[in-house]
């Protein structure tokens, strides 16, 4: 049974894996840009 379903759906692991690399790099995104944003309302605070 699993081996057919394999057989049958291997070629879904490329999407499926595009996906979760695209879900990774919207999440390190949305890191780097509130780093950004955090900084710059640092910098702003000071003055």
């Amino acid at each position: 049974m699993a081996a057919e379903l394999f057989r049958d759906f291997w070629w879904l692991l490329f999407p499926i894996f595009g996906m979760v690399m695209a879900v990774l790099g919207m999440a390190r995104d949305n890191a780097a840009q509130d780093d950004i944003v955090r900084r710059a309302r640092e910098q702003l605070e000071r003055r």
